[in-house]
């Protein structure tokens, strides 16, 4: 007999583990199994328990993880007798929206069950532990969790052995409100990395192209220093903690030196200035982590969805 559907009374039993501390308490951290736990000993007076047995599988499913790149779904059946829970992993940005979808299989009996859980991969001592952050309940089809911060994330699917068919989507949506009034994904047509001036350097934002005068937005809560150069004409940089927003090629400015504002508050208008006399009204919009390289603002600007509109690439767009 397959020790997964017992995972009601397991939950119970287990409650003073790591792995299954709840929400509402301190971060709870499941250690990586030892090597020797992924082999069921098969002497009679060493024989792992059946709550062993079910904390080692979910355990060796999280370490085994798949990659995927989202928007994922995965279609599945529920696992016959012996077969254990899967894990998946895929990356993401602090502050984007995970949105899970179940569908079940509507011919299943009442009471199977198929559990879904989100799992932060925290670092510490140079071992990957899992932060468990939200689980789908058992009657629920979706869920959506604001995540905390940049890196690796698992879903964990367990079913029930009668539990069926079923289809799991998992999606992000866009970690900050996009920084263009009336603006939306397609007005995005220069990216992040593009070559300029021969190759002299790359394009450290998004291009977003929209008419002169457009207010643009604070994604964030923060301090602002307004400046000019050649290259970027009139610029606000927005500063947050760790990290700074990089506003370029404005008409003009909204804001005074070191002004504190709040996320969607004008910051000044789209416009053509600096080295983007030559083309049309947009705006330059970057972010930079505080210690590191620039970094790609799309995923934080558009969600990792199914059917969204695809932004454009320009080959040369200055900025």
């Amino acid at each position: 007999m397959s020790v997964f559907p017992l995972r009601r009374q397991l939950c119970a039993a287990l409650g003073c583990t790591l792995l299954l501390a709840t929400a509402a308490s301190a971060p709870s951290f499941a250690v990586k199994s030892p090597a020797e736990d992924r082999t069921v000993i098969s002497a009679p007076h060493e024989r792992p328990s059946t709550g062993r047995l079910w904390f080692t599988a979910v355990q060796n499913a999280l370490d085994d993880a798949r990659e995927v790149a989202v928007p994922f779904a995965d279609l599945g059946e529920a696992p016959g007798a012996g077969a254990g829970p899967v894990a998946f992993a895929f990356e993401a940005h602090r502050g984007q929206a995970l949105e899970l979808k179940l569908e079940r299989d509507a011919a299943a009996p009442a009471d199977a069950h198929i559990y879904v859980e989100v799992f932060r991969v925290v670092e510490v001592l140079g071992d990957g532990l899992h932060e468990r952050l939200a689980a789908l309940r058992p009657s629920a089809s979706s869920l959506r969790s604001r995540l905390p911060s940049d890196g690796t994330y698992h879903v964990l699917i367990e079913a029930d052995e009668n539990a069926g068919r079923y289809r799991l989507t998992v999606e992000l949506d866009a970690a900050l409100p996009f920084p263009v009034v009336g603006a939306r994904e397609d007005a995005i047509r220069s990216l992040f990395g593009a070559s300029r001036d021969a190759g002299q350097r790359h394009h450290e934002g998004v291009d977003i192209f929209v008419k002169r005068l457009t207010p643009v937005l604070a994604v964030a809560p923060g301090r602002v220093m307004p400046r000019q150069d050649a290259l970027g004409g009139n610029v606000v940089w927005l500063n947050t903690p760790g990290t700074s927003y990089y506003y370029a090629h404005l008409d003009r400015v909204a804001v005074r030196d070191q002004q504190t504002v709040k996320a969607g508050d004008v910051l000044g208008y789209v416009g053509n200035t600096g080295n983007a006399g030559n083309m049309p009204s947009h705006l330059h919009f970057g972010v930079y982590k505080w210690g590191h390289e620039p970094i790609d603002p799309l995923p934080l600007l558009v969600g990792q969805r199914f059917n969204e509109p695809e932004p454009s690439a320009v080959a040369d767009a200055g900025g």
